[in-house]
């Protein structure tokens, strides 16, 4: 039978799976993977705008279809979905790593 715990955040399983996968790594592994998600996710970020953006261009135009502004909201929906997972396992990645790291140039 299926657990309705309200009192529990309905990020706790990721959080506890993301805190096994991340529990067993060094600190240069760990650095280096955060560095990687902010990258990742300072993209999904972009990528979410862009398609916001696109989604009320099309809005705003009469000559677009109602077919081109349903793909549109759906990409806008989709991006926001992955910049909203992104933004999960950074913030799981920093809380383990316990800063943010300095991200490279290039």
């Amino acid at each position: 039978m299926a657990s309705n715990n309200h009192d529990e955040s309905p990020d706790a399983g990721l959080n506890c799976e993301l805190e096994q996968i991340f529990g067993g790594m060094r600190q240069p592994e760990l650095e280096r993977l955060t560095i990687d998600a902010i990258r990742e996710y300072r993209a999904s970020v972009a990528l979410a705008e862009t398609a916001r953006l696109q989604r009320l261009a099309a809005e705003a135009g009469m000559a677009s279809c109602p077919d081109r502004r349903a793909e549109l909201q759906r990409t806008h929906e989709h991006a926001e979905t992955e910049h909203r997972a992104r933004q999960l396992v950074l913030n799981s990645l920093i809380d383990r790593l316990g800063y943010v790291p300095k991200i490279p140039a290039g």
